[in-house]
Parts: C-alpha cells; structure tokens; sequence
C-alpha cells in the first residue's frame, strides 16, 4: 500500500491470519487488499514475467495457535491489470492440523489433518469521496473444497471428512487521517458452515512499518473462536511481511495464544 502521496505504507496483517480447527484460518488468507492502495502506484518489479506483470500477485502464511498449525498459498490474477478497478480470479491452498477434546476417543483429544482449496472469482471496485475518504471494496464467489481426516472416526465431529460447496467473501480498504489505515473482511462457506471476519487498524509509523491492532471471529459446525491481538508490518521491496499475536477464546479447547505470519507481494 502507498500514499496517494506516493509514500509507501504497510499493509494489516490477513491477515489471514488465525484457530481450533486449521481450515478456518483459510478463511482469512482471501485478503490481499491490504495492497489495494499500495497497487495505484507503478509496480517496482526485478523480473517481469510475461503475462503476469501487473496482472497478478502472490500471497501465503502460516498460523500457529492453541491446538493448531495451518499453512496456505494462494494467487490473484487480474485479466486487465491490478492497479485498476475490475475483474479477478483468485486460487488459494492450504493445509495443517488440529487437535479437539472427545470423549468418544482414547485419551479424550482427537486429532485431525485439513486440507482446503478454492476457486473464486469477484470484482474490485473503487469508491471515491466517502465521507471524504477512498474506499477499495472486492467481492468474490466461488467454489470451495475441504478435507478433514480425524486420526480417530468420530461421528459427533460434524466438520469431518470431505465436502464441496460454495464460498463467498467481501474485503474493505480504506485510509483515514492521513496515517490510519482500516481492513475489514467477512466470509462464509456452505463447507462444513464455515464463517470467518476480521477488522484491523493500523497507524503508519513511517514508508516501512505500521503498528496496530485486530479482532476477529470464526468458526463452523463444530467450533466458534474469537481473537484479539496486536499487529505489525514491514514493507520491503514491493512486499507486505505481516506479523499479528494476541489472545483467543475457543469453544472447543478454552482460552490460548495465537500467531500469524504471512507475505503478500506482486508478481
């Protein structure tokens, strides 16, 4: 993210981000908008790559909280360009683990590997002079597949094994006050009634880092979670490194501690 000023700002973490069953942390990784407002400005690229210069970005993370380890890739591609308003296609992966309590297993904590992908397409439109400010809003739906394979069958998991649906989100950008910036995101699956949001708010210390904080909630059919921490990040050769931590509450496994780190950068 930049400036209109041209100054090159930092962008919220997505994310994405963020859980007590993995695959939620999916959820989030659907936000490259932090970069939004960073794409307006003329891409500072190394190697252009044919076809993809301007056209598509990349981003990827991995989440680690109380009972869980989640890691996901993903990228975007734009059929015009990503510093304009338009149409988008967008693929992400992703994979990790979880553990939850049962009584119905030995030990009473069963555990589970997740995989999840998805195909979504959406359109990103730009709104000027709201209340004076800019806002960046996309919108995506599509397609969306998920695994969860417990270690021990449990018919009273109702988010085990595979199931195909499909998935929508709604992503929000925008600067206030010259140095705050503001993400919003909200998604929602007929996977296994996955849901997910998130809001943050980040000041930007300077062209390289920005501080804030993020709240968050998630969930599906067998688990609802809820997040607060604080949020960093560094912007370095055209690229977003995020970093968020904080305190969680799970239905599932009690109160705990998270960590994300993810990367955004264009192609």
């Amino acid at each position: 993210m930049s400036k209109c000023t041209g100054k090159t700002s930092i962008a919220v973490s997505f994310a994405a981000s963020i859980l007590a069953v993995a695959t939620a942390q999916a959820q989030q990784a659907s936000i490259p908008i932090q970069a939004y407002e960073r794409l307006i400005q003329p891409f500072e690229t190394y190697i252009t790559i044919p076809y993809l210069h301007q056209k598509a970005d990349f981003f990827g993370g991995i989440d680690a909280a109380k009972a869980t380890t989640f890691a996901w890739v993903g990228a975007t591609y734009a059929p015009g360009t990503l510093v304009e308003d338009g149409w988008r296609v967008r693929f992400m992966g992703g994979a990790g683990k979880y553990s939850y309590r049962t009584a119905i297993v030995p030990g009473g904590i069963n555990d589970a590997n997740a995989f999840s992908v998805e195909l979504l397409g959406g359109y990103r439109k730009t709104f000027g002079n709201i209340y004076g400010h800019t806002i960046y809003v996309g919108a995506f739906a599509g397609l969306h597949y998920e695994d969860q394979i417990l270690a021990f069958d449990d018919p009273f998991n109702p988010a085990r094994g595979s199931e195909a649906g499909i998935k929508g989100s709604l992503e929000l950008y925008s600067r206030i006050w010259q140095r705050y910036i503001v993400t919003a995101f909200g998604s929602a699956s007929t996977v296994h009634s996955k849901y997910y949001a998130k809001a943050a708010l980040q000041y930007e210390l300077n062209e390289t880092w920005a501080l804030g904080g993020e709240v968050a909630t998630m969930g599906d059919a067998r688990y609802n979670e809820q997040r607060a921490g604080l949020a960093a990040s560094l912007t370095w050769r055209k690229k977003i490194f995020s970093l968020s931590a904080g305190m969680l509450e799970n239905s599932g496994r009690g109160d705990g501690v998270y960590t994300t780190l993810s990367v955004y950068s264009p192609f």
